[in-house]
């Protein structure tokens, strides 16, 4: 991905930003996996730095399953990558090996890689997403997940994505890729209830899309 984001940093809406590279978080663990699950998020964002790089899948590894974002995350890869492996709605794990692996065999994609911020304006993620569309969505096509999990972007991505279709409530499918229309993983509802909620959107999905050509 070293290519693309090297033409991405030229854009003109990113020059001179700091700008915060993401996508798979360990990539032999990604390889080995049939269970491939992204989060598709907003942004990132750094209060001290504002110009120059870093790289999110690193701060990801070192940090693994803290914080109001890593650890959802991990708990919900675990989720997700249970079901993908056709093992049901597995038991909620607050933290475990297997949660921490979960996390590093998944990846990350933000809608907008420069000038992040706490809280950036829908209409201002917006104008990121139709300036470098062609870039985010040959970024999301060459990783290849099975899962996308939308962290509040759906509606941000929506009217991008070729030959959509719903399959149940909240889960949509596009070019063999699953998306699942659902909160930040930061949301303020319990880790528990925001795990459960998932699983079952997801199951559901899984369910729908075995009509489909996965």
């Amino acid at each position: 991905m070293t290519d693309i984001f090297e033409d991405w940093k030229k854009k003109e809406n990113h020059q001179g930003q700091l700008f915060i590279t993401d996508g798979v978080i360990d990539q032999d663990l990604w390889r080995s996996s049939n269970s491939k699950v992204m989060f598709l998020l907003k942004e990132a964002y750094d209060s001290k730095r504002h110009s120059g790089t870093w790289d999110l899948t690193k701060l990801i590894k070192r940090r693994g399953v803290s914080g109001r974002t890593f650890k959802p995350m991990a708990q919900w890869a675990y989720g997700v990558q249970n079901l993908l492996e056709g093992k049901g709605i597995a038991p909620y794990v607050d933290n475990s090996s297997d949660v921490k692996q979960s996390l590093l065999s998944s990846s990350i994609v933000n809608l907008k890689k420069s000038s992040g911020k706490k809280a950036s304006s829908n209409a201002d993620l917006l104008n990121y997403v139709n300036e470098d569309w062609d870039l985010l969505y040959s970024q999301i096509k060459t990783i290849s997940p099975r899962v996308v999990i939308c962290g509040k972007t759906w509606s941000l991505i929506t009217n991008k994505l070729p030959n959509k279709k719903k399959i149940t409530d909240r889960a949509y499918i596009s070019e063999n890729i699953i998306y699942i229309n659902f909160w930040h993983p930061s949301n303020r509802s319990s880790n528990l209830m925001s795990y459960y909620a998932l699983c079952a959107i997801t199951e559901m999905a899984l369910n729908e899309a075995s009509k489909y050509e996965l």
